[in-house]
């Protein structure tokens, strides 16, 4: 009796998650074994569309679904309510584990396959093609706005794609005027002030060299180090300008995304049942 009461804590103690867990682990081993077993190429399908619809149902969208996703094979599957849901599921799945040339791939599949003008495609596809594709997303922000101008808060994809900062050429020249200035003014100044100090450290040693008549010191020194201290300056600087623009580029897609989160929170895309 005492060692069937421990079993009983010891099986109950660990909570439902956890028999809920091996009945999930054991049903997808089911349906694999079956898979394997099978010798029917539509039957095969049928099967892997069972086990994706399973991790689903439990909320499970992550790598190893995904890699579920793309073991079905689209020439096999017959129904057309069925792989219409499952092309969809399949874009949203794809977005969700950036896997972002996946999506367009079942995009443009469900595309051919349903002409859908719903807001839940429209958004879902500017999710899509929003770094990419910046036309066809302007043309559906533009149809969606029309049925909500919440939807306008989107074209901020657009000024991310097309952010670049200009006069990079200016901070170059400012360097190699005055030495980590172009770094200074892109934000690094401590890098910048290192710069400025191991550059005129390098003319004051040159200087001094020649002053004690030590020329071809001065000309090593100055063609050697000196020169690659002048150099690194400006490479710097060059650095210092790219890193300022990924910087303001990421700042914006942070803001865009919260943004982006907002209109999600109104209109949710949901998965569809196989």
């Amino acid at each position: 009796m005492l060692r069937i009461f421990i079993i009983s804590i010891l099986f109950f103690g660990k909570g439902l998650f956890l028999l809920s867990q091996n009945t999930l682990n054991d049903s997808l081993l089911f349906y694999e074994y079956a898979y394997y077993k099978s010798n029917n190429d539509s039957l095969k399908q049928k099967i892997l569309i069972k086990k994706i619809d399973l991790y689903l149902t439990k909320n499970i969208t992550q790598k190893e679904v995904f890699n579920e996703v793309k073991r079905v094979n689209l020439n096999y599957l017959y129904d057309k309510e069925i792989k219409t849901n499952f092309l969809w599921n399949a874009v949203t799945i794809s977005y969700l584990n950036y896997e972002t040339d996946n999506a367009r791939y079942y995009l443009a599949e469900y595309s051919n396959l349903k002409t859908d003008t719903s807001i839940a495609f429209n958004l879902l596809s500017i999710l899509v093609n929003k770094y990419t594709d910046t036309s066809d997303v302007n043309k559906r922000i533009k149809y969606l706005s029309a049925f909500d101008t919440l939807f306008n808060c989107l074209n901020c994809f657009y000024d991310i794609v097309n952010y670049n900062r200009k006069h990079l050429n200016f901070y170059l020249i400012s360097s190699a005027i005055i030495p980590g200035s172009g770094t200074v003014m892109n934000g690094y100044i401590l890098k910048g002030l290192l710069s400025l100090a191991l550059t005129a450290g390098s003319v004051y040693g040159i200087i001094k060299l020649v002053e004690y008549g030590l020329y071809i010191n001065a000309v090593l020194w100055s063609t050697g180090v000196g020169l690659k201290f002048y150099t690194g300056n400006i490479k710097l600087t060059e650095q210092a300008f790219y890193k300022a623009e990924t910087k303001k580029k990421n700042k914006l897609t942070n803001n865009c995304e919260l943004k982006l989160k907002n209109v999600l929170n109104k209109y949710p895309i949901t998965l569809k049942a196989l």
